[in-house]
């Protein structure tokens, strides 16, 4: 009996040890990966945790460019042109057998490859429309101000212009640029100034307090650089526009042919 007894208890122990070893096993591992995500998650966010004076150029050039700030939005536009304004070669599997030419190419008429939705079939037809990558930046912004401030200290006053930065911070306003990143097709210059005048454009900003429309619209650059900025009044109704706590903001931009809507959410403690 007592040995029975032995060899439960033997076995009790050598169980005990086992799950032991096991849960400090599942520690370790947890306590490893997160050890390896944490400076990623930390690497993508570099100004929550990295001095201004310390950033390097790329990562000066993503705040301006692709960060909470700034975003670029694709616009996708109706094709209305009776003939071809561009075609591309897109091979014959997604093509429209009246679109393939003598030669066996598919030459889709008027219309351009947008990017394709990655929840669909990797043989499903791509959608075939013009498109257009419109960057929307809130320069109101601390980290956006820095950062072209850290261009300038590192020599990339070419870059730091290309990404036309407002020409002014006014106190008492809220700065939005926008700019035309990828044209999509050829001749598409929505914020250029022609000989004819400004383009027409309709742009608001809407907070949980209301909308509102801008008080001054800034043209500025040429050609690639070409861009128009929104001042927008930091109150409404004799209150604050944002805040007090963290707001979201909405911009809308009308143009011809074409709209852009951007989201952002903005922490007081941040804004200029």
């Amino acid at each position: 009996m007592a040995t029975h007894q032995s060899i439960r208890a033997s076995c009790a122990h050598r169980l005990r040890r086992a799950m032991l070893a096991g849960a400090v096993q599942t520690l370790l591992l947890l306590m490893t990966l997160l050890a390896c995500v944490s400076p990623i998650v930390r690497a993508d966010d570099f100004w929550k945790h990295k001095p201004a004076a310390q950033w390097s150029a790329p990562e000066a050039l993503k705040l301006v460019r692709r960060s909470p700030w700034a975003r670029l939005e694709v616009v996708v536009f109706q094709q209305k042109d009776s003939e071809a304004a561009l075609s591309i070669p897109t091979g014959t599997r997604h093509c429209d057998p009246d679109a393939i030419d003598q030669n066996g190419n598919c030459m889709q008429k008027g219309r351009i490859e947008a990017p394709v939705d990655s929840s669909r079939q990797m043989d499903a037809a791509p959608p075939l429309k013009p498109w257009a990558g419109i960057l929307v930046r809130w320069e109101s912004a601390v980290p956006i101000a820095q950062a072209f401030a850290r261009l300038q200290e590192l020599g990339e006053g070419a870059a730091a212009a290309f990404q036309a930065p407002t020409p002014r911070l006014p106190a008492d306003r809220y700065v939005i640029t926008v700019k035309l990143e990828e044209p999509g097709r050829q001749s598409f210059e929505p914020f250029a100034v022609t000989p004819a005048g400004n383009p027409v454009l309709a742009a608001t900003l809407k907070t949980r307090r209301g909308i509102i429309a801008p008080l001054e619209v800034e043209f500025a650059g040429t050609g690639a650089t070409s861009s128009v900025h929104f001042f927008f009044p930091r109150t409404l109704d004799g209150g604050p526009l944002l805040g007090p706590g963290r707001d979201r903001a909405e911009f809308t931009l009308l143009g011809a042919g074409f709209t852009v809507h951007s989201k952002f959410t903005l922490d007081p403690e941040l804004l200029n």
